[in-house]
Formats: structure tokens, C-alpha cells, sequence
């Protein structure tokens, strides 16, 4: 009953949502503030934030005072911003003649308009899909800077998704120079990079919202709507399979690769990337990238797609592999995608052609992507909620039911075909169970061959930690998360913390928490080899 309530009444619903219309709306329309301008002018405006400016260059001793000024400061600039937009995209107006706009970061060259579509105060962004609102008091005006599609520079960043475009994570800061004749100075701070904002001689915080562009960048892709649709129809979203960034491509930051687990999409991350980028040391030295396919193909095929997307990247962006943080990198796999993780760290077996069966290597491409490859080297992986030994919940009745409703990729179908023919082993028999055998639901049972085979072949000696719930019941090792119970998450070596979660373990606080610490260590560790070489 359960597995129903988990699968059946959200596809339901979805259904409903898309016959209704119901939609959120992507990017909020640009709006004059309260404050007209009949009642303070832009120039009236400007001087105040000047004063303002000038009393923060000045330092204030006492917090309070120190606090207000800040506070003036922020909401005047926002009540600027603000009309600045709705000028610039309601009118066509352009910026005021007697503003220097720069936007630091930006590659040489590029103006904001061939960057950018719109540029939102953080403000106005709701983040209904996000559990916490991560803000960090200081100067300056967090916002979202929109990145279309066709305005994504391919130098900087890797777009798979088939999504509407990318976001910048900004704050705006509006300086006043002392030299004579100086322009006042609008200056955008990419702030996934920047901590402080100077004003004369003093530091002050940089303001910073980290929660409105995450809620903007998952509006802005199709994944979310179709998880149900790529695990029943994987065809319809073969398109979306790749791995893809938020922000532009960091060579100072770890990369950290997230993949999701079955009937799910890469936005199942957002909560638990939305507490990660709440720590400064976490967003300062590590990327977070994202790795989404649809969930109906057999997850050992998907694998060999997400070591076919890492190596790609690596090589475009570090073509020499010269950079050692690409040697760092963390894998965090949640369900399913913990075991296209685990196998992709594993020492394969090595299938030699000549012991095929005849013709077989020369018919179909597909065995050797799946047994004869070289693993990805990590520095850390993490496993959450995953099913090393297969989820007994594969065999019940409607999951079964389930899975015939799976229609394979008419190219994956003519490969299993062709394996089914030749293969003369009890695993494969014949063309109508393999069908079955290469859903991702049919590969999640215990007793499959893959399930079977990953239990049985060495895994490179990275630290490993795995992330299991148990409902709150602390009743481990009887424990279950309500899908994968405690036998089949944990591991024989590496460490494991127990939260109080069901399978969705990637959404509590606490799984957030521990992670937040293994990347604290992790960031230790590879600098203390970083000093010792």
C-alpha cells in the first residue's frame, strides 16, 4: 500500500497539475517599487545613498548604528534596482548615462545584455520549493542574474538539461569614488567567490541570497515535470541525460557529483544543496554538478552514459588533466544512482571478445560499455538510501505491474534483442526477459544479474560513507528506510551515520548536516596531501 501512496498518487497528481495549467511562474515580472519616483526622484535617491555610502567608508563603531546604516543603504539600492528593471525590460529604457556599470568575473569582452536576460532582485524571488530561505546579512543586494539558453557560452559552463537557460548568483553594490568627476560605480560580485565588500578602507559582509537562484535555475529546466515520464517512457528524455553545472565552470573548486535515483530528477537535490551553500567554506571550495537521465533504462546502462559525461567534461575543461581537484572530486549517489555510482568506482570484469558468443561482438557495441571500462578515480564517494544488495520491494505485484508499463528506447531494444539471441546462459534466456531484465526496475531486484555482479566485484579503496534512514524507529540493523531496508544501504567498509528519514534521505536537515561535515574533512584531507607533495 505504501509503495502505491509513493509512486501512483504524485504521478496522479503531476497529471492533474498539467491538465489544469498549474504552473508557477518562471521569473517574477519586473515591478515599479512602492516608492514613486513623484515621491523621491533617482537623483534624490542617488544622493541619499551617497550619504549612506560615505558614513560606511567612514566605520561606525557602534553595531547597531553600524546595522541601521546597512540596512538604509540595502533598501535604498533595492528601490533603485528595481526601477532600474522595470525600466530597462517594461520600456526599453537603457541604464542612466551617469552610471558605470561593471560586472566583475565576466569574461573580457562580453557585455551584460549578451550575458544576461534579466537580472532579478533576490527579493521578489519566492522559493516555495526550497524548505529554508538561506540569506547572509551584509552590504549590497542579492540577485539573480538570468542566463538564456542561447545565451550560454559553452567556454564556461556545460548546459545538457533541455532547459530555458543558467542563472549567476549576484550581489549588487553601488559604490561613490572620491576623485572628482567620478561616475558612481554599480557593481555586480558573483557571490559564490566574494565574503566581503570593501568601503574605503573598512570590510563590511557582502549581503548574499543563495536559495532565489536555485529556485529560478530548476524553474527554468523541464527535468522537474518529467521524472514520471522517464521512468516509464526513457525515450521521450533521452535528451536530458548529461551532467550540467549552475554556475560557470570553477577550475579553484572541487566538483561534487550529485546523481538522483529512480522515478526522480537532479532537482530532487535542491534542498540538500540549497543547506550545503549555507556554509561559506563549502561554497568557496567546492562546484556542485548535476548528473539527471530518465530512471526507466537499467541503471547499469546509465552508468556507462555518467562515466561517458565526466570524462567529457574533464576533458573539455582540463583537457591535460593538470588540475588535481578533478582528481578530488566527490560522487554522492541517492538510490538507484548510488549503485550507477558504486559501479563506476568498481574493477569490472573484463570481457575479452574472443570469449563471446559467436558474432556477438561484432553485433551490438553494448557489452563492452557495460563490463570492460575503466572506473572513475574520487577522492570521497557517499551513498544515501542505496540498495547495494537489491530492494526486496522489486518483487511485489504492482511494482511488477509497474514495470511492464516501462517502454524501452527502440536502440536499447534492438541491442537487448540481439544479446538475447546469442546469449545461451540461465541469466539471459530469451528476448521477453531481457526486456524486462534491462528496466531499471527489474535490475533493482535482489537476485538480478547486476545486483548480484556489483556485490562481487572489487571497488577502488576511496573513502566511502553512506547515509541510511531508518523512519526514526532506531531500530537498526532491522531497520528500513520503507523502500531498502538496512541490509542491503549498509557496507562492509567505509562509515555510515543512521538519520531519522524514509527513503528520501537527501531531503532532511540532518542528512545535510553529515554531509556538511564529510566535506568539511574531505577539504582537510586534500590539502593536507596538497602540503605534504
Amino acid at each position: 500500500m505504501r509503495l502505491i501512496y509513493t509512486h501512483l498518487v504524485p504521478l496522479l497528481v503531476y497529471g492533474a497539475l498539467l491538465l489544469s495549467g498549474c504552473t508557477s511562474p518562471l521569473i517574477p515580472a519586473p515591478q515599479l517599487p512602492p516608492t514613486s519616483r513623484a515621491a523621491v526622484s533617482d537623483a534624490a535617491l542617488a544622493e541619499e545613498l551617497r550619504r549612506d555610502w560615505e558614513q560606511l567608508c567612514r566605520g561606525v563603531q557602534d553595531a547597531d548604528e553600524r546595522w541601521e546604516i546597512i540596512s538604509r543603504y540595502n533598501a535604498r539600492l533595492l528601490t533603485l534596482l528595481r526601477r532600474l528593471r522595470y525600466d530597462v525590460i517594461q520600456s526599453g529604457r537603457p541604464l542612466p548615462p551617469g552610471l558605470e556599470l561593471v560586472h566583475e568575473g565576466a569574461p573580457p569582452g562580453r557585455r551584460l545584455e549578451q550575458m544576461y536576460d534579466d537580472i532579478v532582485p533576490a527579493a521578489d524571488v519566492r522559493t516555495d520549493s526550497l524548505k529554508e530561505h538561506y540569506v547572509v546579512p551584509g552590504v549590497g543586494v542579492p540577485l539573480v542574474g538570468v542566463i538564456p539558453a542561447a545565451k550560454i557560452h559553452h567556454g564556461d559552463m556545460v548546459q545538457h538539461f533541455q532547459s530555458r537557460g543558467t542563472v549567476s548568483t549576484l550581489t549588487a553594490v553601488l559604490e561613490f569614488p572620491r576623485s572628482a568627476g567620478a561616475r558612481p560605480r554599480l557593481r555586480l560580485i558573483p557571490r559564490h567567490t566574494s565574503e566581503l565588500v570593501r568601503a574605503g578602507r573598512r570590510s563590511y559582509p557582502l549581503a548574499g541570497d543563495f536559495s532565489a537562484p536555485i529556485e529560478i535555475y530548476w524553474n527554468l529546466t523541464d527535468i522537474k515535470s518529467g521524472r514520471y515520464l522517464g521512468l516509464l517512457n526513457p525515450q521521450k528524455l533521452r535528451d536530458t541525460t548529461g551532467l550540467t553545472c549552475m554556475e560557470r565552470y570553477n577550475p579553484q573548486k572541487i566538483p561534487v557529483i550529485l546523481t538522483h535515483g529512480l522515478a526522480s530528477s537532479a532537482a530532487t537535490f535542491n534542498n540538500l544543496v540549497n543547506r550545503l551553500l549555507a556554509d561559506p567554506t563549502i561554497r568557496h571550495n567546492y562546484q556542485f554538478w548535476y548528473f539527471n537521465y530518465p530512471t526507466g533504462i537499467a541503471w547499469s546502462i546509465t552508468a556507462a552514459q555518467h562515466r561517458q559525461a565526466l570524462q567529457e567534461v574533464r576533458q573539455h575543461f582540463d583537457p591535460k588533466h593538470t588540475n588535481r581537484h578533478w582528481d578530488h572530486m566527490v560522487l554522492i549517489g541517492h538510490s538507484m544512482g548510488g549503485l550507477i555510482t558504486r559501479l563506476n568506482q568498481t574493477l569490472p570484469t573484463q570481457v575479452n571478445p574472443a570469449d563471446l558468443p559467436k558474432g556477438l561482438a561484432r553485433s551490438t557495441t553494448l557489452l563492452p560499455t557495460l563490463y570492460n571500462f575503466r572506473p572513475l578515480r574520487a577522492g570521497q564517494v557517499v551513498y544515501m538510501a542505496t540498495p547495494h544488495r537489491g530492494a526486496p520491494i522489486a518483487g511485489n505485484v504492482f511494482v511488477l505491474g509497474l514495470m511492464r508499463l516501462v517502454h524501452l528506447p527502440q536502440t536499447l531494444a534492438h541491442e537487448v534483442y540481439t544479446i538475447a539471441t546469442l546469449q545461451e546462459d540461465n541469466i539471459i534466456a530469451h528476448p521477453g526477459r531481457v526486456v524486462k531484465w534491462f528496466t531499471s526496475i527489474g535490475q533493482l531486484s535482489p537476485t538480478s544479474a547486476d545486483i548480484v555482479a556489483l556485490r562481487m566485484r572489487p571497488v577502488l579503496a576511496v573513502p566511502t560513507h553512506s547515509i541510511i534512514g531508518d523512519r526514526g524507529r532506531k531500530n537498526s540493523p532491522r531497520s528500513s528506510d520503507g523502500i531498502v531496508p538496512y541490509w542491503s544501504s549498509h557496507l562492509p567498509w567505509g562509515s555510515e551515520s543512521i538519520v531519522p528519514a524514509d527513503h528520501s534521505v537527501q531531503d532532511i536537515p540532518e542528512a545535510a548536516e553529515d554531509l556538511k561535515r564529510i566535506l568539511h574533512t574531505h577539504l582537510s584531507r586534500t590539502r593536507s596531501k596538497a602540503h605534504s607533495h
